[in-house]
């Protein structure tokens, strides 16, 4: 089994990990990839600077993810995608690599800017090519 994680660095991302580790253990052999996004808009005059920081960003959100999987006793591969739209990278990453599950936190850094599903997370459900697990933490 190949499972997918998507993370931002946030606590449900990493709520998504630790779910994601356990059922790795219970499926083994499972391998976890953890990805991440950095946001790029070249058409913005400050493209540069903010593809920069957010690239600096997506590479802290990784770490943090691996360090998790580790202190679960998980080997974690890691994929650094760029690209406009998080979800349209997610979704990339899922049929690139082949996975068999994405497991999501239910919100990102953004928060509860929705009632119960992030909007990331609801598109990754809609246009996942696998199955989907949505991590929710207690608010």
């Amino acid at each position: 089994m190949k499972i997918l994680v998507p993370v931002d660095g946030s606590a449900y991302s990493l709520k998504a990990v630790e779910t994601a580790c356990d059922l790795a253990k219970a499926q083994a052999p499972a391998t976890l990839v953890l990805t991440a996004v950095a946001i790029q808009i070249p058409e913005l005059e400050e493209g540069v600077y903010i593809a920069e920081k957010m690239k600096a960003q997506a590479e802290i959100a990784l770490a943090k993810a691996k360090e998790v999987a580790q202190g679960k006793g998980v080997t974690a591969e890691m994929i650094l995608a760029i690209g406009a739209s998080p979800v349209d990278e997610i979704v990339q990453v899922a049929r690139d690599q082949l996975v068999d599950l994405i497991v999501i936190g239910s919100r990102g850094l953004a928060g509860k800017t929705r009632s119960f599903l992030g909007s990331t997370a609801s598109q990754v459900v809609t246009y996942s090519p696998c199955s989907v697990l949505v991590v929710k933490t207690q608010d």
